[in-house]
């Protein structure tokens, strides 16, 4: 596991909301921690084809058939694709996330290597930190805003 201190799992999305303003990191975190991964990353894709730049759209749409149906050719593609847009975008983060999420980072034919289990999360946190903190002075006013739209797609 990471090394955040989390606050209780007790906490509902409406407790999320009302710490985001002195603790939005760690709502983040909560977050990440308390959905589904697979929900989490589609509703990320979906937010990202709104806001990405035009040169995450090969990327973003390369994401949405693997997550219906996953194979490892497509994960590599999107990884490589991922790597040349750049792990510090929000598309290249989430990709980044998708190809952690399952089988090995070893190229075919060389011995497995396995990332550490939490490193998928960490990856979609680092995608909800940046959109967070895109066009917003207050972070937590992106993460409240974040929030409610994930909640009111949720209900």
């Amino acid at each position: 596991m990471s090394d955040y201190d989390y606050p209780p799992a007790a906490h509902g999305q409406s407790n999320m909301q009302q710490s985001a303003d002195d603790q939005w990191e760690q709502v983040l975190t909560l977050w990440v921690k308390q959905a589904d991964p697979r929900a989490l990353s589609l509703w990320l894709l979906g937010c990202l084809r709104h806001i990405a730049h035009p040169a995450s759209a090969q990327v973003l749409d390369e994401m949405q058939p693997w997550y219906a149906e996953p194979n490892e050719k497509l994960r590599w593609q999107i990884f490589h694709h991922a790597e040349i847009l750049g792990f510090d975008t929000p598309a290249g983060a989430l990709a980044l996330s998708l190809f952690w999420s399952q089988g090995s980072m070893s190229p075919e034919g060389l011995e497995p290597v396995y990332p550490e289990p939490h490193l998928s999360g960490e990856m979609r946190r680092c995608v909800l930190l940046m959109l967070a903190t895109r066009n917003n002075d207050n972070p937590a006013d992106g993460t409240r805003s974040l929030l409610a739209q994930w909640t009111q797609e949720k209900a």
